[in-house]
């Protein structure tokens, strides 16, 4: 957060803050509260594991309380860290175009599904992995020794 705020004294500031999963979903929600920052992606890998805490743990983190409701961090009473990065990211990720459809859905939204409804025109999915034919290591010609392709 520091570094993304141009707190800690150094001569670079970043464009993007890319945050993965629940362990990150407070970033874009915090850095939504300042006028200058930086664009925010929030890559969602599994929304089963949605970082869900009880009131007090709001509290004593010492959040700012703009950020304590409904459209904010609150999820049924108490505090979730992977609806901050859902409801306030610039765009939202996936690790597939088909993962992206189904948690909109109830059956695999966990909850969340209107939500990501609503933010459909910043949710994408980018399939993971690489196509092993293009980037083929044995034939790229950029490679001082091009070596085998294990797939």
């Amino acid at each position: 957060m520091a570094i993304a705020q141009g707190t800690v004294g150094l001569a670079w500031l970043p464009e993007v803050v890319h945050a993965h999963d629940w362990q990150a979903g407070l970033v874009p929600a915090l850095l939504a509260q300042d006028v200058a920052r930086p664009a925010t992606v929030f890559t969602i890998h599994n929304l089963a594991y949605q970082g869900v805490f009880p009131h007090e743990t709001f509290q004593s983190l010492r959040l700012p309380a703009s950020l304590w409701s409904l459209h904010a961090l609150e999820f049924h009473g108490q505090l979730s860290f992977i609806k901050g990065g859902i409801a306030f990211a610039d765009r939202i990720t996936t690790v597939s175009p088909t993962y992206a459809r189904e948690i909109q859905t109830p059956e695999h939204g966990y909850g969340l599904d209107g939500l990501l409804r609503h933010r459909a025109a910043q949710l994408s999915g980018i399939l993971n992995g690489i196509d092993a034919r293009a980037w083929n290591p044995a034939r790229d010609p950029h490679l001082a020794s091009p070596t085998r392709c294990a797939a």
